[in-house]
């Protein structure tokens, strides 16, 4: 389901634009380069054997044609398939601050795009709550950037619960090549390990957690009425509320370590953070961890 004023669209556009422009402009443009490599090695040319070289790396059927050693050589495959997948129910749209998870996540999906148009990468979309929504294949140029933020902008979930084992069933079948997959979720229901290491394995699969302020500092003076966005159900918050609060913060830790023993990598969110510090941070210790290897 979409919404349909243009114009609203059209300004929506814009202003992400210029919010994450700096970002992309300064503190992105060598870190995302330096994080995110080829996805592979290509053929470049044949070259003759040196006493240094692999042999595993001889060309035999031109070794035998021209009678002396020849050796294949490669290049890093520079292009690299983005795909945002962003988990759009009901708890994602909340928010106890001046900006919503939702918020939060449009300015990092906009941050990562724009790059993506910075280094010629393909960015896609795929959108999820307790089901598909809607998906769409990565493709290069600011054109697909902007047709990827407009549908984030513009979406309107037809569902309100979580639940990740249609949506990575779905990306398992739909991406053919190895793809940086960024999953933006609050993580706060089950998921299905075998699945996301199933994902892990083919791509660069990255959690980035969305937390709300008040999830992360737990501070409340006084009795208030809430209600669960997802289902509906009405409730109260004290400030005796934390131990649920903490109960609930373990068992997404929980769930997070099983995500990250298969193999996937993580970052946290907390709504109103600045994105392009944050993803700065992040992809600081990324390098330095692929330095150590």
């Amino acid at each position: 389901m979409k919404s349909s004023d243009p114009l609203t669209i059209l300004n929506e556009l814009k202003r992400l634009e210029i919010v994450t422009h700096g970002a992309v402009d300064t503190l992105l443009k060598g870190a995302y380069k330096s994080t995110f490599r080829g996805q592979g090695l290509e053929f470049h040319q044949v070259r003759e054997y040196y006493p240094e070289d692999d042999v595993r790396t001889i060309d035999w059927n031109v070794t035998a044609r021209l009678n002396s050693p020849f050796v294949k050589t490669f290049v890093e495959e520079r292009e690299l398939q983005i795909v945002l997948a962003v988990d759009l129910s009901a708890s994602i749209w909340y928010g106890t601050g001046a900006m919503s998870k939702r918020e939060t996540a449009l300015r990092l999906c906009a941050t990562l795009a724009f790059a993506a148009v910075q280094h010629q990468d393909r960015v896609g979309l795929f959108l999820f709550t307790d089901k598909v929504e809607f998906w769409l294949p990565p493709k290069r140029g600011k054109a697909a950037s902007m047709w990827v933020l407009r549908e984030l902008i513009q979406f309107k979930p037809t569902r309100t619960k979580t639940d990740y084992k249609p949506a990575f069933k779905m990306l398992s079948k739909v991406l053919k090549r190895r793809t940086v997959l960024v999953l933006v979720s609050d993580f706060t229901e089950v998921v299905p390990v075998d699945l996301a290491g199933s994902l892990s394995r083919r791509h660069d699969l990255i959690a980035t957690v969305l937390h709300d302020p008040l999830e992360k500092d737990f501070k409340l003076p006084a009795r208030v009425v809430v209600r669960d966005p997802e289902t509906g159900r009405v409730g109260y918050l004290s400030p005796g509320s934390h131990k649920a609060f903490k109960k609930a913060d373990e068992f997404r830790e929980n769930q997070l370590r099983a995500f990250t023993h298969q193999g996937a990598d993580r970052m946290d969110l907390v709504a109103g953070q600045n994105v392009a510090l944050a993803l700065m941070k992040f992809f600081k210790k990324r390098i330095e961890r692929a330095g150590r290897r």
